[in-house]
């Protein structure tokens, strides 16, 4: 059966068409991703909100990816679109996605962050051909990680989730580090070496603690 997957993210959107059968992939006619700053636009702000442009940004690409869809000849029950972490925490992220569906018929599911680490393990195990209990994913976006793995015991996934992402650690860097507001500067470029010294500690105290599983692992 022929699907469209979009991922709506924190700093990306994407859109994967393909022939799947039996949970995995069998041909991939077109995927693609373009860049959207939604965590960027929205730690800039002061209220936050994401911006009337990024707005207007996330919404064309969706438009122009939903025709493509039809071109491969997707029908509209067989797309499935996902949101991620700054529609959790955006003040109007999910008012993005109601008009989302209002204006070109999509409906977003905004997922947690054990949901998200679970698409992207099962993603990973589906566009290759090692058995999934040597995978080991490792999900990096605008706003958040995840690392997940297989239980040997036969449990649950397990996964080490932290809110760190392209986008807010480039907010931390210029913030934080740099003392200039994120929303007058933009880019933290240049960078010096001390300061990136500061940020890597700065997110190093940000995290949990690593899981155990991940010591050792190849």
């Amino acid at each position: 059966m022929r699907r469209a997957a979009f991922d709506i993210g924190s700093g990306a959107t994407k859109l994967a068409v393909a022939d799947v059968a039996g949970g995995h992939v069998v041909r991939i006619h077109f995927a693609e991703e373009r860049p959207v700053p939604f965590a960027i636009e929205w730690k800039k702000s002061t209220d936050g909100r994401l911006s009337d442009a990024v707005q207007a940004q996330g919404m064309a690409v969706l438009r122009d990816l939903i025709a493509i869809c039809g071109q491969h000849g997707v029908e509209p029950s067989c797309c499935r679109a996902v949101a991620t972490e700054v529609f959790r925490k955006a003040a109007n992220g999910e008012e993005f996605l109601r008009n989302v569906q209002a204006q070109l018929g999509l409906e977003v599911e905004v997922v947690t962050q054990d949901v998200e680490a679970e698409l992207g393990f099962r993603t990973a195990v589906a566009l290759q051909d090692r058995p999934a209990e040597e995978v080991i994913c490792w999900d990096s976006g605008g706003a958040s990680f995840q690392i997940t793995s297989l239980d040997p015991e036969g449990g649950p996934l397990r996964s080490w989730v932290g809110n760190l992402g392209s986008g807010n650690s480039t907010a931390m860097l210029v913030e934080a580090v740099q003392g200039h507001s994120f929303a007058e500067r933009a880019t933290p470029n240049p960078v010096a070496a001390s300061e990136a010294e500061d940020l890597v500690a700065r997110m190093r105290a940000e995290l949990k603690p690593p899981a155990g599983w991940l010591r050792g692992a190849a």
